[in-house]
């Protein structure tokens, strides 16, 4: 393989990976810049909250297809699989997959919980009201579910799998981990080994199911569970500000 070879076959693994990494920081960033403002601008409305939802619903759709350009339309749907109804997934036995692969999440969720939850709950005292703690739990949760999953599952993994199903996962789900060095390299040799793991599960899960759905159901379930079980110990009162 010459030097040109060797360039283009980097390329086609290149193009889905940074287009992974390019949904996922415009799908998270604009949460994290309109969280901060939320909590000097007017805290006791969570608008911040309610905007980005919206957003999230406008990004979604025009990454499965809607909108300008028309002629990415096919081409978006395709890298999103945001669902397929064709699939043989969605037969009786399909479905027992499905839910046997979000139920090994919920697992490795529950493990999460048990062994990475802190000794005590965390200083919460510079967050100014209820609606922005409460938003930041369940907002967040949702971000991450919903982002990480048509970034990473959707977008990466599709583009990558034209050089096989397994190897698609496993690059995707490196990709995934090394992302997460943003919260600290001494949490991520922690729980880098688990969150590859859940990582190639998720990647099993919208390669069997031909959709990311089931995945950004159990994303958000497991990140809002870790951060009000692991992280809050379960005492709802901590995000109450009086």
């Amino acid at each position: 393989m010459d030097v040109r070879e060797a360039l283009s076959e980097g390329r086609k693994y290149a193009v889905p990976i940074l287009s992974g990494l390019l949904i996922a920081g415009i799908g998270i960033v604009p949460w994290i810049v309109l969280i901060r403002l939320n909590a000097r601008l007017h805290p006791e409305i969570p608008w911040a909250a309610m905007a980005t939802l919206a957003f999230l619903v406008v990004f979604i759709a025009w990454l499965n297809g809607a909108g300008w350009p028309r002629s990415w339309r096919a081409a978006r749907r395709y890298r999103l699989r945001l669902w397929r109804s064709g699939s043989n997934a969605w037969s009786l036995a399909g479905i027992g997959t499905t839910l046997g692969l979000m139920a090994m999440i919920g697992l490795l969720t529950l493990i999460w919980i048990l062994v990475g939850s802190p000794d005590r709950p965390p200083d919460l005292r510079e967050y100014p009201s209820t609606a922005i703690l409460v938003s930041i739990v369940v907002m967040g949760a949702l971000v991450s579910g919903v982002v990480e999953e048509a970034a990473f599952r959707g977008y990466m993994q599709r583009g990558l799998e034209r050089f096989g199903s397994g190897t698609a996962i496993v690059i995707t789900s490196i990709v995934f981990v090394l992302v997460h060095g943003v919260h600290g390299w001494e949490m991520l040799v922690f729980l880098g080994p688990g969150i590859f793991i859940a990582s190639v599960i998720y990647g099993m899960l919208a390669y069997h199911s031909g959709s990311i759905l089931p995945g950004m159901l159990v994303h958000f379930l497991g990140d809002l569970s870790f951060t009000f079980f692991g992280v809050l110990g379960g005492d709802w009162r901590l995000l109450i500000v009086s």
